[in-house]
């Protein structure tokens, strides 16, 4: 059985049928959303990533993004960031090959409190999100703040820039300032309502981006060739609540065929 399961998942036809189950496990809207956006996330990763590329996940727990970017780019050097310490060991175990930085990015250098939320560690940040229910258990650890700028060495081209920190993004991109201004790397991230916490507008992502002559795209958007989302469109994406991951980069041409394009995982 396990030979027949094996060779099915290098056909052809099982990215298809994966992706008609994610449609229909899926059960609330906002899981709905989360699996549109991972099947687009791979493949734009399959769309931009080569064999020699350089990327950087910042709040790599997840480890989705890292180990597609290992698999796509197998030459690159890549960074992972992930302030918990006992993600960073896990990802230290899982990708020896990668680069871990046991820190939180930011736009300054220096020891901060991180709190982490105990049972669900994806919603832990440098502030407690203001969505989070009261009784949520916590704890608050020390971790070293960094700069990207300061992490990543300045010569070391970057492809691909992915960042999911709840509502941290603005002080990562503006500790990147000059990665960002010298590579132009693709940056994927996460941005929605718990950036307030933070004092972070939409508008404001929308500038720092825009500074570095990087164009924003939601995910559905970019595959679908439209044109990259004006100000006021990506306050109005965020506003609707149908997107929090989003694409920012220097626009191209058009997106090759799936012909054209390297095979899909198998999971």
């Amino acid at each position: 059985m396990s030979r027949i399961k094996s060779w099915f998942k290098r056909t052809p036809l099982y990215p298809v049928l994966r992706a008609m189950r994610d449609v229909f496990r899926t059960r609330s809207p906002h899981d709905r959303i989360e699996a549109r956006d991972a099947r687009a996330t791979r493949r734009i990763l399959r769309t931009l990533l080569r064999p020699d590329d350089n990327c950087i996940d910042v709040g790599a727990h997840a480890e989705d993004v890292l180990a597609e970017c290992l698999r796509l780019a197998p030459r690159g050097t890549h960074a992972a960031v992930e302030p918990i310490p006992y993600l960073a060991a896990a990802l230290r175990a899982r990708f020896p090959g990668v680069e871990v930085h046991h820190a939180a990015a930011t736009d300054t250098n220096g020891p901060l409190e991180f709190t982490v939320v105990i049972s669900a560690p994806a919603f832990s940040g440098i502030r407690r999100r203001p969505d989070l229910a009261p009784d949520l258990p916590t704890e608050t650890v020390r971790v070293l703040g960094m700069r990207l700028d300061d992490l990543i060495p300045p010569d070391r081209p970057i492809r691909l820039l992915k960042i999911d920190v709840e509502g941290a993004e603005l002080g990562v991109l503006r500790g990147a300032a000059r990665l960002l201004a010298r590579w132009r790397p693709w940056v994927l991230f996460e941005h929605g309502s718990a950036a307030a916490v933070y004092g972070t507008t939409t508008a404001d992502v929308f500038a720092e981006l825009s500074r570095h002559g990087l164009s924003i795209w939601t995910l559905p958007g970019w595959i679908a060739g439209d044109p990259p989302l004006t100000c006021e469109g990506l306050i109005a994406a965020v506003a609707s609540g149908d997107y929090w991951n989003f694409l920012a980069g220097v626009a191209t041409g058009p997106l090759p065929t799936d012909a054209t394009l390297p095979a899909e995982r198998p999971e």
